[in-house]
C-alpha cells in the first residue's frame, strides 16, 4: 500500500483512523480468552468470541445500523449463518460482558501510563469512584414472549463504576432482571473495592448495610443522606464555610439507634440555587477522615455527576441501545461494547492532552469525534485492507502510543471544536385567535 493513501486519511479522517488502530488491540487481544475464563456454558468452536464482539462493536460504534446489517460485513470472519449469529449473541452470559468493560478499562490503563499521563487526583491519597445505574430503554415486541404484552418490555438495566481520576468506566454490574433495583448490585461494589477507595453515589445507595461494608472493606464513601434514612443527630450543627454553590455546616450522624449503629460525618450544603429537583439543601454522608475537610467532601460528592455526563456521551455519539435487540443478554452485550468503545475514545483523548494544549482539548466535541469515525471510516477500510492494517498497525503497546501521538500531532483541533449556542432568547406571545391557520412565509418576508 501507498503511504500517501495512508496519510491522506491521516489528514483527513484522524479520528477514525485512530479509532481503527485502537480498536484492534482492544477488540482483537486477549477476547477468546476473556471468553474462556468467565463463560459457564457457552461455546465458541463454531464462531469466535472475538468475532462476534467485533461484528457487535461496528453497531457501537455506528458503522452499521443493525445487528443484520454488521453480521453481513462480518459474515466471512464469523463463518455461520445468520440465526446463529443472533443465537451467539443472546447467549453471551453477563459475566462475558462485565469482563469485556474491566479488560477495556485494563487497556485504557496501560495506554494511559505508556503516555505518561499522571492521573487526577480529586483526593490526594484515594481513588475515587461515581457508582450509578442506567435503564435499558424499551425495545420492540420481537421476541415470541413479548408479542401479546401490553406493557413496554425492558431488557434490564446496568450499574456502572465511573473511575474519576482516570475518566473511564472501569465495572459495569449486569442486571438482566429489568424490574431489579440497583441496590442488589452493592455487595458485588463492595468487594471490587481496596482500601482507601472512595465511593460517590446518589441517595437511592444511601443503604445502612452498604455503607458499613464500605467501611468494614477499609473503604469511603460520600453519598447524599436519603429521606428514609433519619438516624440520630448528634451535636451541634458547625459552620465551616463556602463553596462555590453554597455554605457548608458538619454534624456527626448516628446512622440508627442501635448503641453500635455507626457514626458518620454528615456535610450539608444550603445551596445558593436550588437544584433542578427544587432542592435547597443537599445532606452528603462520610466516613472520610477529619483531615479531609467538610468542604472538601461537598466539593468531592459534586463530582458525581461526571457518570451521567458519561452515560449522556454514550447515549449521543454511540450506540448503546438498540429498540431492535430486546433479548436481555444480547442488549447487555452491546451496552458493554458501547463502554469498550468509550473507554477507547477517551484513550484518544489522552493521547490529544499528550500532545496538546489541555485547553484546546477541552473544547473538542465528542459529537463531531464521532462524525469524523462514522463518516470517514467505511472508505478508510475499503482503501486499506486487513492485512496492510495489520503490517501498519505496531505489535507492542509503546509502538501502539508512538504511532498514536504521531497522528495526534498533524490535528487541527479548532475543526473539532464544540458549537456554543448564545442565550436563549424568551419565547413571544402568540395569539391563538388568528384569522387563519396559515400564512405565507414569503408575504411575511415581502418576497411577493
Amino acid at each position: 500500500m501507498s503511504s500517501k493513501v495512508f496519510d491522506r486519511f491521516v489528514n483527513k479522517a484522524p479520528f477514525a483512523v485512530m479509532t481503527r488502530v485502537l480498536t484492534q488491540d482492544f477488540i482483537r487481544s486477549d477476547l477468546n480468552r476473556i471468553f474462556d475464563n468467565n463463560r459457564e456454558a457457552q461455546y465458541d468452536y463454531i464462531a469466535l468470541f472475538e468475532a462476534i464482539a467485533a461484528t457487535v462493536a461496528d453497531v457501537a460504534l455506528n458503522f452499521s445500523d443493525n445487528f443484520n446489517q454488521a453480521y453481513r460485513e462480518h459474515k466471512e470472519e464469523l463463518g455461520v449463518t445468520r440465526q446463529s449469529f443472533y443465537a451467539k449473541t443472546r447467549g453471551v452470559e453477563p459475566a462475558v460482558s462485565e469482563a469485556i468493560v474491566k479488560h477495556s478499562a485494563e487497556r485504557a490503563v496501560q495506554a494511559q501510563d505508556a503516555l505518561g499521563f499522571v492521573p487526577w487526583e480529586l483526593l490526594p491519597g484515594y481513588r475515587c469512584f461515581s457508582i450509578d445505574g442506567n435503564v435499558l430503554a424499551k425495545s420492540d415486541k420481537r421476541l415470541k414472549v413479548l408479542r401479546e404484552v401490553k406493557g413496554a418490555p425492558l431488557p434490564g438495566k446496568l450499574v456502572a463504576r465511573f473511575d474519576l481520576q482516570r475518566q473511564i468506566f472501569d465495572q459495569v454490574y449486569v442486571l438482566l432482571d429489568g424490574h431489579s433495583q440497583e441496590s442488589t448490585c452493592c455487595g458485588r461494589i463492595v468487594e471490587d473495592l481496596v482500601a482507601k477507595d472512595v465511593v460517590i453515589a446518589d441517595r437511592h445507595y444511601c443503604i445502612v448495610s452498604f455503607l458499613t461494608k464500605i467501611a468494614l472493606a477499609c473503604g469511603f464513601f460520600a453519598i447524599r443522606q436519603h429521606g428514609r434514612l433519619k438516624g440520630v443527630l448528634l451535636g451541634k450543627r458547625k459552620r465551616i464555610g463556602r463553596i462555590s454553590t453554597g455554605v457548608v455546616y458538619e454534624q456527626e450522624l448516628k446512622l440508627s439507634a442501635a448503641d453500635d449503629a455507626m457514626i458518620v460525618r454528615r456535610i450539608t450544603v444550603e445551596l445558593d440555587k436550588p437544584t433542578r429537583d427544587g432542592d435547597t439543601v443537599i445532606h452528603v454522608l462520610t466516613n472520610l477522615p477529619s483531615e479531609v475537610s467538610a468542604t472538601d467532601v461537598a466539593e468531592l460528592y459534586r463530582h458525581r455527576w461526571e457518570v451521567e455526563t458519561a452515560f449522556n456521551v454514550l447515549q449521543m455519539t454511540l450506540t448503546c441501545e438498540h429498540s431492535g435487540i430486546g433479548h436481555p443478554q444480547a442488549a447487555a452485550l452491546l451496552f458493554c461494547m458501547s463502554v469498550l468503545a468509550f473507554n477507547l475514545r477517551q484513550t484518544i483523548f489522552a493521547v490529544l492532552y499528550a500532545t496538546h494544549e489541555e485547553e484546546e482539548v477541552d473544547e473538542i466535541s465528542h459529537f463531531h469525534v464521532s462524525k469524523n469515525v462514522s463518516d470517514k471510516t467505511e472508505g478508510m477500510l475499503i482503501a486499506i485492507t486487513a492485512e496492510e492494517w495489520s503490517e501498519l498497525i505496531p505489535a507492542s503497546m509503546k509502538g501502539l502510543i508512538s504511532l498514536l501521538t504521531k497522528i495526534a500531532r498533524k490535528i487541527d483541533l479548532s475543526e473539532y471544536r464544540k458549537s456554543r449556542r448564545g442565550t436563549k432568547k424568551k419565547k413571544p406571545y402568540r395569539s391563538r385567535n388568528v384569522a387563519s391557520r396559515h400564512v405565507s412565509t414569503a408575504k411575511l418576508l415581502g418576497l411577493t
